[in-house]
């Protein structure tokens, strides 16, 4: 009551905070969230879903899911600044893409877009479609050492051109690994 009218200072802060949140996952979707659970409950009763956790139930409806095949990889990525579909190097990339599980997929889009799940129709409808370019260094021997990188707003993956499939998959590995969440690898 009154909120509108109440300026928020730091001594304030935290109950504005604790309303803001209790507005948008509570009181302000509450509706909402009753019709659909109505609806889904009738098709299925929602409390023989309890027995199952999050994961099982994702597992259960969508089953496991594979993000690409190699066709999707080759006919949906853009290869740019120094790569092409061609490239060695980006050969080696979609081997070890497809060769990936489906979790391993999920921190892959998650490193290279900012979200653990590509939209529906998959690497068909991203956009930007992902954008593969070389990361370039003033000798292959020093390009060797370097990281993947990536600008997510943009699906863009800075990759160097590895010698080998080891290399870069450690490498990759590594980036998926230790780059989430943060701005370091760019």
């Amino acid at each position: 009551p009154r909120g509108a009218d109440t300026p928020v200072t730091i001594w304030n802060l935290e109950e504005y905070l604790e309303l803001l949140v209790s507005v948008i996952l509570h009181s302000g979707v509450e509706r909402q969230l009753a019709s659909f659970c109505s609806g889904f409950n009738e098709i299925l009763p929602i409390e023989k879903l309890r027995v199952f956790a999050t994961a099982e139930l994702d597992q259960l409806l969508c089953g496991e899911r594979l993000m690409w095949t190699r066709r999707d990889l080759e006919e949906y990525t853009v290869c740019d600044h120094g790569f092409t579909h061609q490239n060695p190097t980006i050969q080696m990339l979609f081997d070890i893409m497809c060769e990936m599980s489906p979790a391993e997929q999920r921190q892959f889009v998650q490193f290279v877009t900012g979200t653990p799940n590509l939209p529906v129709g998959g690497l068909r409808s991203l956009r930007p479609p992902l954008t593969i370019v070389r990361k370039t260094g003033e000798t292959m021997a020093q390009e060797e050492e370097y990281l993947p990188s990536v600008m997510t707003c943009t699906n863009y993956l800075k990759l160097p051109q590895y010698t080998s499939r080891d290399v870069m998959r450690e490498k990759l590995t590594f980036s998926i690994s230790n780059g989430q969440g943060s701005f370091y690898l760019s």
